[in-house]
C-alpha cells in the first residue's frame, strides 16, 4: 500500500533529477519508492547497521547496480 508523504528537498537538483528521470520514463515518486525499497533490501539482506562505515565498497556498488536494474524495469513496465 502506498501513502503520501510531504518532503522538503532541494529544488534545483530535484528539477534536474526529474528531467533526467523523464527521459528514462520514471516518475520522481517511482524513483523515491525504488530508493526506499532498495535501502530496506540492503538493510535486511546485508544486515547493515546504521553505522555506514561497515558497508564495503563492493556492497555499495552491488546496491547501485541493483537500483539501476530496478529503475530500468520500472521504466519498461510504464511503457507497456
Amino acid at each position: 500500500m502506498k501513502k503520501k508523504y510531504l518532503l522538503s528537498i532541494d529544488e534545483k537538483e530535484t528539477e534536474e533529477l526529474k528531467d533526467w528521470l523523464a527521459v528514462k520514463g520514471v516518475s520522481l515518486s517511482g524513483f523515491f519508492n525504488s530508493v526506499v525499497h532498495e535501502h530496506m533490501d540492503v538493510v535486511k539482506t546485508l544486515g547493515v547497521s546504521p553505522d555506514a562505515e561497515k558497508v564495503t565498497l563492493g556492497q555499495f556498488v552491488d546496491l547501485a547496480q541493483k537500483m539501476l536494474v530496478n529503475l530500468k524495469a520500472e521504466a519498461r513496465a510504464k511503457k507497456v
